[in-house]
């Protein structure tokens, strides 16, 4: 972001290009929607009438953004197969396809809080013929939990980091890219410690079954 891209944030023009980034960015990850509310967040944290206001479009651009993602998923836009897909892209189809099948709205919800996971299990939705209705309270829901999470950072971040909404940005980019390593971490340890107790009891069982015939 520049200083013209700074000046944004004091810009009406924010009103406009806020909603329109947040959209954007649940179809297409690499726009920084969630970095723009936190800039804004960051300038305008003494002002409540201004955050109530990015809350309410930023909300309302992820919640439109995600129903055109659905749209995309229901247009049938891998009709191609999985070999349209990169890797990359069809890894994070594939953990989506997991977490909808096993959590439903809540996998709607969380999905947000991983980077690309919003836009694949939106897409996914559609794709799988998810129910409209419960979709769209889903995203309502999730559209204002995450907005408001980006709001409250950028605004947190606001108050030791004056007159940097740059910085906070930046910090919220690297925030982001963080959270699979923090998220897999303990799901490692988790996947690690079940494997040695399955060992663990398969051991016990070929002892036992060597006893009997024995």
């Amino acid at each position: 972001m520049s200083a013209a891209g700074t000046g944004l944030l004091f810009s009406p023009w924010l009103w406009l290009v806020l909603p329109l980034t947040v959209c954007t960015d649940s179809v297409v990850p690499v726009v920084p929607g969630d970095e723009l509310v936190m800039a804004a967040a960051a300038v305008g944290r003494d002002h409540f009438g201004y955050l109530a206001l990015v809350l309410t479009l930023a909300a309302t651009g992820a919640f439109v953004g995600d129903q055109c993602a659905y749209a995309v998923g229901r247009a049938g836009l891998r009709r191609g197969g999985d070999m349209t897909l990169g890797p990359r892209r069809q890894k994070a189809f594939d953990l989506a396809e997991r977490a909808l099948n096993r959590g439903g709205m809540a996998a709607l919800v969380a999905a947000r809080f991983l980077p690309g996971g919003r836009t694949a299990v939106n897409i996914l939705a559609g794709r799988v013929g998810y129910p409209p209705r419960q979709f769209r309270a889903a995203t309502a829901v999730g559209a204002t939990i995450s907005v408001s999470y980006a709001l409250t950072l950028g605004a947190l971040a606001g108050q030791f980091v004056h007159d940097s909404p740059l910085f906070v940005a930046g910090c919220g980019m690297a925030l982001g890219a963080s959270v699979p390593l923090l998220v897999g971490i303990p799901a490692r340890i988790v996947r690690v410690v079940r494997r040695r107790r399955e060992a663990a009891d398969e051991a016990a069982s070929q002892v036992e079954v060597g006893a009997e015939a024995g």
